[in-house]
């Protein structure tokens, strides 16, 4: 049991020798300055983004820095020998390479990025209508945190809806029953429904035909209401005033008869008076 305990403090020895190192250097080193790091027990300051580190600092001299050279970057305070590399496009670059930025790369159009940084590029097979739908996925094959990527076609629009590439936006299909109209082709995916012209013509003539037809039977109506609401007062008029049409037909003295019929009649009456009683000769002389 005590061999036992001795091996295990053997064990840690080391290990607690690097702990209480560590403790002591980050403490001298928290005691620099930012941006300083500690070199060799030395506040050395760091160099700036766009520079590296050419000379350590001395007792004589701080660090000595120098800028990148073209197609190399560092993009934050360092004590390295020497600046990154740029990266590489393919294709295009979406941002050029600066001394304190990396290049940021994009693909030609009709092309798609294969990873998260652009550094590969592929055909955009998808057909006029469809959209590539991104699956991301990690690469085990690399040491830094690339993402590559695959991609799989499905419609740019939803149902009763079509692309219109000229303006790059998605579009309702026409409904051509909402105008009276037949469909000769029905919409899709790239295209718009297409409505029958000829219908809309013969349908306009039908229309037309039928606005004549509602407009001269209102006219015949109208006339055969007005013909009989007419003759309804006519008729209202003539028999409330009876005493008009017996005025008319008693009054002998507008009727210009001849002398023969004047004196037919006269002698007609002549005849007759001889028979006439007194309430007949009464009777004549009213109507005279």
């Amino acid at each position: 049991m005590s061999r036992t305990l001795a091996i295990m403090i053997s064990l840690n020895r080391p290990l607690a020798v690097i702990y209480v190192l560590n403790i002591w250097t980050s403490g001298y080193a928290a005691g620099c300055k930012h941006p300083q790091t500690d070199i060799n027990g030395r506040c050395c300051d760091k160099c700036p983004p766009g520079t590296y580190m050419k000379q350590f600092c001395s007792d004589q001299q701080q660090t000595v820095c120098s800028p990148c050279e073209d197609g190399f970057f560092s993009d934050t305070y360092n004590v390295f020998d020497r600046c990154e590399e740029c990266r590489s496009c393919p294709q295009d670059y979406a941002e050029k390479c600066t001394p304190t930025t990396n290049a940021n790369c994009s693909c030609f159009s009709g092309f798609l990025c294969s990873n998260n940084m652009c550094t590969k590029c592929e055909e955009n097979k998808c057909a006029t209508g469809e959209k590539p739908t991104r699956k991301a996925g990690p690469d085990p094959f690399s040491g830094v945190e690339l993402i590559e990527y695959s991609y799989q076609c499905e419609p740019a629009c939803s149902d009763k809806e079509y692309y219109d590439a000229k303006k790059d936006i998605c579009k309702p299909w026409t409904h051509c029953g909402a105008f009276g109209l037949g469909e000769r082709f029905s919409g899709n995916k790239t295209h718009d429904s297409i409505c029958d012209t000829n219908e809309i013509h013969n349908d306009g003539v039908f229309q037309r035909t039928l606005g004549i037809g509602f407009i001269l039977l209102s006219l015949t109506l109208f006339m055969v209401a007005s013909y009989t609401c007419i003759k309804s007062l006519r008729k209202h008029r003539a028999d409330n005033n009876p005493t008009d049409i017996i005025a008319v037909s008693t009054n002998t003295h507008d009727f210009h008869l001849s002398k023969e019929e004047s004196g037919l009649i006269i002698q007609d009456e002549s005849k007759d008076t001889n028979n006439m009683g007194p309430l007949h000769l009464e009777r004549v002389n009213a109507l005279c």
